[in-house]
């Protein structure tokens, strides 16, 4: 089923999570952010929540652009003709978040080496001790269960459980997962959450003992804050932006 001849999956709402799914792509292979050619980006499709774009097996993500991305049902069926396909993790993982938490319009994961490497440690959590995670600080689940790697739907679903009402996910012996509501939004949230992880370990690499910013303060930044969605969608206009200049065929 080619999109182009489905006016249902044809509209500009589409064309336009097409472009901001492959910038987000371009943007975090640019931060360093993916392990080998695996680690999935994925979005809702706007009007149709039991579909997700998602990006395309095999490629680096500084490879993909607007037509390489995958469009494919929840239960693993892939739609879009291009000929790409998906990584069973990617589907076992993105597709029951999207189906089970309506509010993960995005869902980003990665191996990030400095929020990964916290979810290495033994309890592993983030300090209360930086400014930028101020943003997610009250937002946090951590994944102590760890069952190795995501082959099945029934993995993602718990996992989905174990997310609940937060927007980013520590998963010990594997590494962070953020949603949001728009992909401006979480991929903010994503690079927020690797900055602060590595703040953390470079503070305690020192010795010195962290100081935590008093819970009082941290209880006043909600997860939800209109300002940090704000900043999510400008972030978004100005990565397309930069990107337009310099790496143009994302747009192909």
């Amino acid at each position: 089923m080619d999109t182009m001849q489905n006016p249902l999956l044809d509209s500009e709402a589409i064309r336009q999570a097409k472009i901001e799914l492959a910038a987000t792509c371009r943007w975090a292979s640019r931060l360093g952010f993916q392990s080998g050619v695996c680690n999935h980006f994925s979005v809702a499709v706007p009007g149709r929540p039991d579909l997700m774009l998602i990006n395309p097996e095999g490629y680096f993500w500084s490879e993909v652009t607007v037509s390489s991305l995958v469009l494919a049902t929840h239960d693993g069926t892939i739609i879009s003709t291009n000929g790409h396909t998906v990584e069973l993790t990617a589907f076992c993982i993105h597709a029951p978040i999207h189906r089970i938490l309506p509010q993960a319009t995005a869902a980003l994961h990665t191996h990030m080496h400095h929020a990964t490497a916290i979810c290495t440690r033994k309890e592993g959590r983030i300090a209360h001790t930086y400014l930028s995670g101020m943003s997610f600080y009250n937002s946090i689940a951590y994944d102590d269960g760890f069952n190795g790697a995501a082959v099945t739907p029934a993995e993602g679903e718990r996992l989905a459980g174990v997310i609940g009402k937060a927007t980013v996910l520590m998963m010990m012996n594997h590494g962070p997962l953020v949603i949001g509501s728009t992909l401006g939004e979480a991929l903010l949230r994503l690079i927020y959450l690797e900055d602060t992880c590595k703040i953390q370990l470079l503070a305690e690499a020192g010795g010195a003992e962290l100081k935590h910013i008093p819970p009082a303060i941290v209880a006043t930044y909600p997860d939800d804050s209109p300002m940090f969605k704000a900043y999510g969608r400008t972030f978004m206009k100005a990565i397309i932006r930069k990107l337009t200049r310099e790496e143009p065929d994302f747009l192909s």
